[in-house]
Parts: C-alpha cells; sequence; structure tokens
C-alpha cells in the first residue's frame, strides 16, 4: 500500500471545500452511493488533492463526523445558554439537535449505523456521544442543583441524555410518516418534566 503524501502546510479552504462538498452530496444521495469523483467535481479539485487531505472515502467520513460533532456541539451549547428555565433550556437542546439531524439526515442515519468505526480516539460513535455529553452536561448539574431535575450522576445522566435522543432521533428520521418532530420533542421532553 503507498504512503500517502502530507501536506507541509494543508490549506484550511480546500479541506473545507472537500468536506462540504461531500456533506451536500451525502445530503443528495447518501453515503454509499458517494463517489470520490464526485466530491472533487463538486469542489472544483482533483483527485489528486483529495489524496492529499484524505486516506479514503471512509477517512473523508470520519473527519465529516469529527467536523459535524464540532458543529453540533457548538450549537447545543448557544442553546443551552438561552434564557428560562432549565427545563424550557432543553426543550431548546432537543429542538437544536432535532433541526441538526434532519438538516444531514442521510449522513446521520449512515453514521448511526456504522458509527462503530475505530478512530485514533476509539470508537467514533462513542466519541461523538461524549463530545455531546460534554457540551449538555453543564445544563443537567445546573438542573439538579436548582432542584428542576432528580439528582443523578451528572455524567451517567448526560450519557443516557444524548443515548436516548441519539437512538430516538435516528427512528424518527426513519419513520417521519408515523411520527412528527413535534411528537418527538415532546416524548424526550417529558423524560425530564
Amino acid at each position: 500500500m503507498r504512503q500517502r503524501r502530507q501536506l507541509r502546510s494543508p490549506n484550511p479552504e480546500v479541506r473545507r471545500r472537500l468536506l462540504e462538498a461531500a456533506d451536500k452530496l451525502i445530503h443528495e444521495q447518501g453515503f454509499p452511493a458517494l463517489r470520490i469523483e464526485e466530491i472533487v467535481e463538486r469542489a472544483d479539485l482533483s483527485i489528486g488533492t483529495f489524496y492529499l487531505y484524505f486516506e479514503s472515502k471512509d477517512d473523508l467520513f470520519i473527519n465529516l463526523v469529527i467536523e459535524n460533532t464540532g458543529e453540533l456541539r457548538r450549537r447545543l451549547e448557544v442553546a443551552a445558554k438561552t434564557t428560562g428555565t432549565v427545563l424550557q433550556r432543553l426543550g431548546q437542546v432537543t429542538d437544536t439537535y432535532l433541526d441538526f439531524v434532519k438538516e444531514h439526515e442521510r449522513g446521520f442515519l449512515y453514521y448511526h449505523h456504522v458509527g462503530h468505526v475505530d478512530t485514533t480516539v476509539g470508537p467514533l460513535s462513542a466519541w461523538a456521544c461524549n463530545q455531546c455529553a460534554l457540551s449538555l452536561r453543564p445544563l443537567l448539574e445546573e438542573g439538579m442543583a436548582r432542584g428542576e431535575i432528580r439528582k443523578a450522576d451528572p455524567e451517567l445522566l448526560a450519557q443516557a441524555v444524548v443515548g436516548l435522543t441519539q437512538h430516538i432521533a435516528s427512528y424518527w428520521l426513519q419513520h417521519q410518516e408515523v411520527y412528527t418532530r413535534e411528537q418527538i420533542k415532546d416524548f424526550l421532553s417529558h423524560l425530564f418534566g
């Protein structure tokens, strides 16, 4: 197997264009149908450039999940800092999460089904869940301190909330003809209230 050439000074704009093109194509057609040729065509780059930044289509997907998880964390943290009670802000966090997974529907479903890919930080799905739990934990701790949420181990509670929300979001995306977004949000919100 040929060693991938390492760039001395990678261009973040080129990397962003490749990830953005892939994200849009995944949204349009799903990951399994995605071809590297389509990614570079959409990004207006060459196949050689793709391989300077990513080892394979799977490597690109892992990097896309890492980028999207970072974006989701930023959005969750903003939602958690809105005004209102802790339960109201948890509703905002739920809205934000559901908006995000709907925005990345096909990529999210693919990730949910194959997210146990091993990476340098462990299984990808566990890493992404941990990242979201880190964003949620301070709000849950505040809710417990104020008596709005029953006291529990904050780490386990954050992991449980994220894991359940991720699973229910995946279930919803696969059963949108049965459950509306509001039914899913109400179900998740009633777990706290």
